[in-house]
Order: structure tokens, then C-alpha cells, then sequence
């Protein structure tokens, strides 16, 4: 590698888009065991996205397959693919199917060690990537015929050479003898352009393989638009790779360390709890998150390749069409229907002047007058047509009575806050009268006894030789 090239860094790596949108690998660092004392050879991954054709959501499934002596891939198994695609774009431009390296290569932009011990572990990643067979159910994006294909069966490496090692650095000039070759599915996807660029200091400094996953997923989604709003669980157990624990409880704090990681380094904008996950029903939730300081324009892509395949249903649709859709789940959730024409038009409508946020209260309450009143009513359009005025006046009311609470509660804290200033102050003044000399004291008391007689309560009499020593 060139020494300028050691200087700049790996800033310019590459992401096949299909790599990037699912997982190859378990999270775990070390081989997952099959609970009988050998290595597991299956895995799977299953998402949703939504299809503009049918209007409807289209099941996804990952299946990986791996031999039980190779197991399946680990985290550095992807790490080695996107070090290989940074040598293949940078000497050949993918044009061939096989790239040429130095496992010294790979080891500089990977952060590994340039030792025996890494070209162990080098080896192995080799080994268990030739052994991986992905079957991708409608998940693989073919940048060819613009569309997702119903079952691709394909690998990563179709064969590969590590040569053997030897001792002290490479060489100006010296051949380049280890090698891997693509599968041809793999190829081709690379030769298309079904690339993105990939900041490979960024990722690799990043400590946890959720965060590294969860970077690649969001930097390409982000490409289209700077806000992600997707299914929790598909976002997590589909496209990160989390187990499905069956519980979101548990899943939040699984993805915490994460979120919180990326947003350190400045890639996500912060968010508390409450704006970060949405609750749609019980048992069904879905995760925002938005790019820090950044356009969605800002991310550079091969070809503009990532704005086809940036799929979900939420990250594409308009705000009327997810309110739209949202009718439909509060009217029926376990029989939701796909918005038409029209429904969109009166989303619009609900939108008018309202913030996203807004509107949706204003639904809810749409949905609650019109179940009451016109419990045949199918359509998001018949209940705005017909209740939107009851709806309205309905949440005006409740704005009122949440706008009189909030009156109240800052009341009730201004009130607080008035008698613990007060209760400050007279502390103080009591700290400055027991500061004062024992003249000074009954100087104060004589003046004071003299205004308001000799017989006055000796508690009132205080306070006011307080309000005096407040007056100088």
C-alpha cells in the first residue's frame, strides 16, 4: 500500500448494498454453539418492506448456511469483506472477479496485528466465508433489473488462496500471490454499481459489532432522507441482528450502548426514550432516528445506487401516508388496510396547518367518534368527511382542559417556588440576627417595641425586627 495512502487513511471504502441492508454474521465476536458442543450451521434473519406495486408489505427472510466444523461467519468475517472491497475498488475498480491482496493489507485496514496470531484468524474468516451459503427471499436487490428478486441463493468467495506467510514487511513491488474471487451473484452486483461509499476509519473505530452493524444499515438509509422510522423489531432482530428476545423492554436496552455510541461520534442526532420509540399497540413499536447535522443529500454513493433500495415502508412514505395507514391500524390492528387516493388527500387535510404530532391526537380522536357514532365506516375518508368537526371540537376541548392543567401545574409550581424563597430569606435573616452583637439585638428589639407597644407577642415582635434588618 502506497505510504500517501497509509497517510490518508481508508476514508473511501465501499458497502455492497445487499451486505450493508441485512446481516451475514452473528453479532457475537466468538463461534456460536449449536447447544450440543459443535458449531451452529443455520441462522436466520427475518424483515418486512413495503411494496409500491401492491401497496402492501412483502415478508423478507436471510437464511445462512455454513458446514458444523466452519460454523458460521463472526463479525470479522464481514470486517475481511469490506477490506477486500476497498483492495478491489482501489486496484481494479471490481472490473475482475478476483482481487489480489496482502494479508498485511488487510491487516493495516483492519486494525489487526501484523502477526502469526492474525493470520490465523485471517485464514479461518477465509474458510468459513467460502463454506457460507445466503439465501435471500425477497431481500436482494438486483441493480440490474431494478427490482428485489423472489429467492437468490449465492456466497461471498468462491475460492481463495492465503499464501503462506513470511516474515518482516512486504516489499515495493512484490507480487501479490494470496487471492479470493467472488461468487459470480456477487460480482455482478458489484460490476452494477449496487455500491455505497463507506467510511472504514469510522466504522472500525467504532468498539461494539452492534454499533458497526447499525452504522452500515443507517448510512445507507440515510441517503434518501436524514430520518429513519422503521418497525423496532425489524429494525433490530431483521436488519441489526439482535435475537428476538419477545421482548421490546429488552430489546431497547440491547440497542442502547449502540445508539448511544453512534451519537457520541456524532452520526445520530440524540433523543430521549420518548421520541426515539413510538408505540403503535400493544406489543407493536417502531424506532426514529434522524442524522446528526447532516442533508439527505450528503451522503456520497456509487452509481446514486442506495436511493432504489432504500425500502421501508415508513423512510418512504409521506407524513399523510403514514397517518393514513395509522387510521386504518387504530380502526382494526390486526386486519390493517392499505390507504388509496383519497385517503391521502384527507390525510393531507388533518396536516393542514398541524404539526405531525398533532394530527395524531387529532386521529385518534377521529377514530373514537366515529367507531361511537358510524361503527360500519371503513375509510379514512368517509370519517373525516362525516366527523372531523366532532373530532375537532372534541380535541379543542381536551386542549382547553390540557391547556387549564398546565395553568394549574405552573401555579401550583410558581406558589412552591415563592414559599421556598421565602423560607430562604428568613433563613438568611436569621443567620444575619444571630450574627448581630447582643446591643445590636436589643437595640433593634427597643425600636421595634416602641412602634408597636410594650405588650405585642414576642414572635410578631421578631419577625419585625427581621423586616428591619432586611431594610438596611
Amino acid at each position: 500500500m502506497e505510504p500517501l495512502e497509509r497517510e490518508r487513511g481508508f476514508r473511501d471504502g465501499r458497502d455492497e448494498m445487499n451486505l450493508a441492508d441485512f446481516p451475514i454474521s452473528a453479532l457475537q465476536r466468538v463461534q456460536k454453539s449449536d447447544g450440543q458442543g459443535g458449531k451452529l450451521d443455520r441462522l436466520e434473519f427475518r424483515a418486512s418492506r413495503y411494496d409500491p406495486a401492491t401497496r402492501q408489505r412483502v415478508q423478507q427472510k436471510i437464511t445462512l448456511t455454513s458446514t458444523a466444523r466452519d460454523g458460521l461467519p463472526t463479525p470479522a468475517d464481514e470486517h475481511v469483506i469490506l477490506a477486500l472491497l476497498y483492495v478491489a475498488k482501489h486496484s481494479n475498480n471490481f472490473d475482475e472477479a478476483t482481487v489480489h491482496f496482502a494479508p498485511s493489507q488487510l491487516f493495516q485496514i483492519m486494525g489487526w496485528a501484523p502477526n502469526g496470531r492474525s493470520y490465523t484468524r485471517l485464514r479461518n474468516v477465509l474458510r468459513r466465508l467460502k463454506a457460507l451459503t445466503i439465501r435471500y427471499e425477497n431481500a436482494w436487490w438486483d441493480m440490474v433489473g431494478r427490482g428485489y428478486q423472489e429467492e437468490v441463493a449465492t456466497g461471498i468467495i468462491s475460492a481463495y488462496r492465503l499464501a503462506r506467510q513470511t516474515s518482516g514487511p512486504r516489499r515495493q513491488g512484490q507480487p501479490l500471490v494470496s487471492w479470493v474471487t467472488w461468487t459470480q451473484s456477487f460480482h455482478d452486483s458489484l460490476k452494477a454499481g449496487n455500491l455505497k461509499r463507506l467510511d472504514l476509519d469510522v466504522f472500525f473505530r467504532l468498539q461494539t459489532p452492534t454499533a458497526q452493524r447499525m452504522y452500515r444499515f443507517l448510512d445507507k438509509r440515510f441517503y434518501t432522507s436524514p430520518t429513519v422510522t422503521m418497525d423496532l423489531i425489524d429494525f433490530a432482530c431483521g436488519h441489526i441482528g439482535l435475537t428476538d428476545a419477545g421482548n421490546v423492554a429488552i430489546l431497547k436496552r440491547r440497542l442502547a450502548p449502540a445508539l448511544a455510541e453512534l451519537e457520541q461520534i456524532g452520526f445520530l442526532k440524540p433523543a430521549s426514550p420518548q421520541e426515539r420509540y413510538q408505540k403503535l399497540k400493544v406489543g407493536q413499536w417502531r424506532i426514529v432516528l434522524q442524522a446528526a447535522g447532516r442533508e439527505a443529500s450528503g451522503q456520497s454513493v456509487d452509481n446514486v445506487t442506495s436511493s432504489p433500495i432504500n425500502g421501508s415502508a415508513e423512510s418512504e412514505e409521506s407524513p399523510a401516508a403514514t397517518l393514513a395507514r395509522e387510521f386504518y391500524l387504530l380502526w382494526e390492528p390486526s386486519k390493517p388496510i392499505q390507504p388509496g387516493p383519497r385517503d391521502l388527500e384527507q390525510a393531507e387535510l388533518l396536516l393542514h396547518d398541524r404539526p405531525l404530532a398533532e394530527a395524531r391526537e387529532l386521529l385518534a380522536l377521529l377514530v373514537k367518534v366515529t367507531k361511537k357514532e358510524w361503527p360500519d365506516c371503513r375509510s379514512l375518508s368517509g370519517a373525516v368527511q362525516k366527523y372531523l368537526g366532532d373530532a375537532l371540537e372534541l380535541w379543542q376541548q381536551q386542549s382547553r382542559r390540557e391547556q387549564q392543567r398546565r395553568q394549574a401545574d405552573w401555579s401550583r409550581q410558581q406558589q412552591r417556588l415563592e414559599l421556598t424563597q421565602q423560607q430562604v430569606r428568613q433563613q438568611q435573616l436569621e443567620y444575619r440576627w444571630q450574627a448581630l452583637s447582643e446591643s445590636e439585638r436589643q437595640a433593634i428589639v427597643a425600636r421595634v417595641r416602641a412602634r408597636v407597644g410594650s405588650h405585642a407577642p414576642t414572635a410578631f415582635v421578631h419577625r419585625l425586627c427581621l423586616d428591619e434588618l432586611d431594610a438596611r
